[in-house]
């Protein structure tokens, strides 16, 4: 059977993505293969929804088959525009054929469009589409499978694809590893999702919380990070001087998620030494740190002493380097030493 992976481009030199990446290509390759030895087809593509995205295209995880116009047709203009797919996201929580839709709900969809210019001159002559949600009802995708033979589409056919929706729902989780590490934080985290195009959504399971509800807000830490690659964490000074964990953690399709727990100032910093060291570790003197905050570079020199002592540094140099590899930048200061 070929497998075919036309998941976005990963970020280099980014191992967890990669994982993820084999993950959910072995998740649906088995998932299909399974299926495979129970019933006949001509076709088929499993397509997960990129929640990420900000959009309603697909991903195919998985095809046999289906040629490339099919494909993307099925991924996009099939999801946005079909009236028998308009019906199976919104109110049938069961597979369905072309003939189904015929007989029960009216749609006779060898006539749409989607048959018409793509499933039927590609030598389809009957077909099902199932819609795939996990226990809490969340959509991840859907599958279709395409015969060239309308018999081969049997009431019992369908009634064995239909047994496999648990199954296939979690295989187009491209979700999954990202709640995994939500949960894994505890329940006192939030998290949102924000997309290639900057739409911000709570992930499943987790409230944005006050901090991270501004979707502005969110959007701007997202672009403070600029174009690094990897999962990257930073502290956030809360509007009441509170410590904030933040981590930005690439996804799919370009997407980001973030998340956020309140903490305790590291190391017994004061929010303002957490500033002061923020600078410091980006190579500004004493007067510079001195003239941004408008205080004396005398106030500065006693605050970089208590920073020194606290974190049992003898240097700027050695307090840069712990700040670092700490992880103990300010994530709202990130792109102020432009303006």
């Amino acid at each position: 059977m070929r497998i075919e992976a036309v998941l976005p481009d990963l970020a280099v030199g980014d191992p967890q993505h990669v994982v993820e990446h084999d993950e959910v290509r072995a998740r649906a390759a088995a998932a299909m293969h399974a299926l495979r030895e129970l019933i006949p087809w001509s076709g088929y593509a499993l397509s997960a929804w990129d929640a990420g995205s900000g959009t309603h295209r697909h991903i195919t995880l998985a095809s046999e088959g289906y040629p490339a116009a099919v494909q993307d047709h099925m991924n996009d203009a099939f999801v946005e525009h079909n009236p028998g797919f308009r019906l199976l996201h919104t109110r049938v929580p069961r597979a369905l054929r072309w003939s189904d839709l015929d007989r029960d709900w009216l749609v006779k969809f060898a006539q749409t469009y989607s048959a018409e210019v793509f499933l039927i001159p590609a030598g389809f002559k009957e077909g099902a589409t199932m819609c795939l949600r996990l226990p809490d009802g969340r959509y991840t995708g859907a599958l279709h499978v395409s015969w060239a033979r309308a018999r081969d589409a049997s009431d019992g056919t369908r009634d064995i694809i239909e047994g496999f929706r648990p199954l296939l729902a979690n295989a187009c989780d491209l979700l999954s590893h990202a709640r995994l590490g939500v949960h894994r934080m505890g329940p006192d985290v939030h998290a949102v999702l924000v997309s290639a195009q900057g739409t911000v959504s709570e992930m499943p399971g987790h409230l944005a919380g006050p901090l991270l509800r501004d979707g502005e807000h969110v959007r701007s830490l997202v672009a403070r990070q600029g174009n690094s690659f990897g999962r990257r964490r930073y502290l956030w000074t809360g509007p009441e001087g509170t410590c904030h964990r933040i981590e930005i953690v690439p996804c799919h399709g370009e997407a980001s998620l973030v998340i956020e727990r309140q903490i305790s100032w590291p190391f017994g910093l004061s929010g303002r030494e957490a500033q002061i060291l923020h600078w410091v570790a980006m190579g500004y003197s004493n007067p510079q740190i001195a003239a941004r905050f408008y205080i004396s570079s005398r106030t500065v020199s006693t605050h970089v002493e208590h920073i020194l002592d606290k974190l049992a540094c003898e240097s700027r140099a050695q307090l840069a380097a712990l700040a670092v590899n700490a992880e103990l930048l300010l994530i709202e200061e990130i792109d102020a030493g432009a303006a």
